[in-house]
């Protein structure tokens, strides 16, 4: 995995990561392209209001995205289609069949930590970067992507964290924030409370569950067409997979597609795995290793008749300065890094 350094204007950030990894970004969209042919993906951009909510209410993230297609010599429409994944998943009804990101946090042990398994689909693996993000008027960022993805999970120097899960059977609207860039703009704020009064505000795009946290402790909103929802915490221990705990904001098609392929089932034994094997006051390492467990499992193992597989886990520790690990990868394959900060 490679750690893109990009600092400057929007612009500049997005032309810094298209030219560092325009390999990865050229490979990326190429196996994006071959693995919706026919689906008719691009029409996110020609035929739905999403880049133009983009535009509307973060024209910094507009100008990253024509900034990382410039840089990688690829086409912009393509770029903008690759960001709205979670979009494509509920817009076209092409759920993934098994297993999703499984979300794990305490706020019970002191320091508060955030982690998670990202689990996508497996034509993605192989395109894991980190981005340090330097904006000219923001924390410094550490972002898990895709090459060419605005984000997936982050954490600044601020130590404002955001992991999320996909909650497919929630309602969505086409006319609301996508997700990459709502995971951007909380990695935008200075602190937990601005962030989640963000996430309170926003229209949304589609059903998704935030996981927020600082020094001062977490969040779990799960953000629909209807808004957010919070979920409360219990003894300081929070645990998401891929179906709402709160959230009654249905949309009963999907929701019976989800039951009918499994999807549903999976993630409530992911879950009840984890709420029985998370100590509220156990260390991050322990939430570590259960992001390990391939037997439920948490972590999807790379096996060629399975459509996902775990693309990377995080683990965030949050405070004044907080540590943030990734490892790109499944376990055996690749190893926890730990890239740091620049600023002193």
């Amino acid at each position: 995995m490679t750690v893109v350094e990009c600092a400057g204007s929007p612009l500049e950030m997005g032309r810094a990561h298209g030219e560092q990894a325009r390999p990865a970004v050229r490979q990326a969209l190429e196996a994006w392209r071959e693995a919706t042919a026919g689906s008719g993906a691009a029409e996110l951009v020609t035929g739905s209001p999403l880049l133009g909510t983009v535009r509307r209410l973060m024209p910094a993230l507009a100008d990253e995205l024509r900034g990382i297609a410039e840089g990688a010599g690829v086409p912009a429409a393509d770029v903008a289609a690759y960001n709205w994944m979670d979009e494509s998943w509920w817009m076209r009804r092409r759920h993934l069949h098994r297993h999703g990101c499984s979300v794990v946090g305490s706020s019970s042990a002191g320091r508060p930590f955030l982690a998670q398994n990202m689990d996508l689909p497996a034509f993605m693996d192989g395109s894991q970067l980190v981005l340090r993000l330097r904006p000219l008027d923001g924390p410094e960022q550490l972002v898990l992507t895709s090459a060419g993805l605005l984000a997936l999970t982050g954490v600044n120097a601020a130590g404002v964290a955001v992991c999320v899960n996909t909650l497919a059977m929630l309602t969505g609207n086409p006319y609301g924030l996508p997700v990459a860039a709502v995971i951007r703009g909380v990695l935008a704020r200075r602190d937990r409370a601005t962030a989640v009064d963000f996430l309170r505000r926003l229209d949304h795009a589609s059903g998704q569950h935030y996981a927020v946290g600082d020094a001062s402790g977490l969040d779990s909103l799960e953000c629909s067409a209807a808004g957010a929802t919070p979920v409360p915490l219990r003894e300081g221990r929070l645990t998401h997979t891929n179906h709402p705990l709160a959230s009654t904001d249905l949309d009963a098609d999907a929701l019976d597609k989800l039951r009918r392929a499994g999807r549903v089932r999976d993630s409530e034994d992911r879950l009840r795995f984890l709420e029985e094997n998370l100590r509220p006051d156990g260390p991050p390492h322990e939430a570590e290793e259960l992001l390990a467990d391939d037997t439920v499992p948490i972590c999807v193992p790379g096996r060629p008749e399975w459509p996902t597989r775990t693309f990377g886990s995080v683990c965030y520790e949050l405070g004044p300065r907080p540590r943030a690990r990734f490892r790109p990868g499944l376990p055996g394959r690749a190893e926890w890094i730990e890239p740091g900060w620049t600023a002193a």
